[in-house]
């Protein structure tokens, strides 16, 4: 796409080697606080669109950090869009979450459903696409806001407590694997590079300021999950894998799928990965890199 990226992280949940391995002529890194103004514009000087990721990220973090997420996930979004309109950016794209639509009335979910979150991390990305709404509407800024399903697959931070990559890290652990409930909750599952895709789409495509998207991908159970784990790993390596319930997480829905409709019909966007092909290749991966 010949662009050049400005990234900026204070690599407080992951770090720069689950980022990019070095800089290039065309990516620069900057170590950075998306709560400190003067850094953002300092940084984002030239800058033609914005993809806003940085977040304090997950039901638990949130829950364990209710005042860090409230400041790096609402005050800090805010930074994002006042330094993009004091800069003159006029694309800034929010990558938001399912967890803005807390227990569904209706499935599948379309982008008008209606907005209920359950817990800390859901209203903080509610919070921020409202943010993106307001200087949408105010500012003239071309707002996109991105909501995530389950994310999984290379690359993305193994701190983060997601299903498919705390299972196949008990897996290869060794460990059971442990499912909150009975196993029937339902995700939506979506490839870290099927991500990528979204996000670039949301960044260059025309005429979609103001406008929300779903982004997913699969819709399995978690024991659907579970079962995809338990074989690739015994095929692999030979473990047999076992799982163990235990009581469900509060703040967590029972059932979800993704229509995505809008996001195919107006961005272009197809997933290109199946949720069995993405737990081989994150296997894989661990087994060579993370063991």
């Amino acid at each position: 796409m010949n662009h050049d990226i400005v990234s900026i992280d204070n690599e407080s949940i992951g770090s720069y080697e689950y980022l990019i391995k070095e800089e290039t002529e065309y990516t620069q890194l900057i170590s950075g606080d998306i709560r400190n103004l003067k850094l953002l514009e300092k940084s984002l000087e030239g800058c033609d669109a914005v993809a806003h990721l940085a977040a304090l990220p997950g039901l638990v973090l949130c829950k364990n950090k209710p005042e860090e997420a409230v400041s790096v996930n609402i005050f800090g979004s805010y930074n994002v869009l006042s330094a993009a309109r004091n800069l003159g950016i006029n694309r800034v794209v929010f990558c938001s979450s399912a967890a803005v639509y807390g227990e569904p009335s209706k499935l599948p979910v379309t982008e008008d459903h209606e907005l209920n979150p359950l817990n800390l991390y859901g209203v903080t990305k509610l919070a921020g696409e409202k943010i993106m709404k307001a200087f949408h509407l105010n500012e003239n800024i071309d707002t996109v806001n991105l909501r995530f399903g389950n994310i999984y697959g290379v690359g993305l931070y193994t701190r983060w407590d997601t299903v498919i990559p705390k299972f196949v890290k008990q897996a290869l652990n060794g460990e059971p694997l442990t499912i909150y409930g009975d196993g029937t909750a339902s995700r939506d599952f979506v490839h870290v590079e099927d991500i990528t895709n979204a996000i670039i789409l949301g960044v260059t495509s025309k005429n979609v300021g103001g406008e929300d998207f779903n982004v997913g991908g699969e819709t399995l159970t978690i024991n659907q999950i579970a079962k995809i784990v338990e074989r690739e790993v015994e095929k692999k390596v030979g473990i047999n894998v076992k799982t163990k319930n235990t009581i469900p997480r509060e703040g967590e829905t029972k059932e979800f799928s993704y229509d995505l409709s809008h996001i195919s019909d107006k961005l272009g966007f197809n997933n290109k990965w199946k949720v069995e092909e993405g737990i081989r290749q994150l296997i894989k991966y661990w087994i060579e890199t993370e063991q």
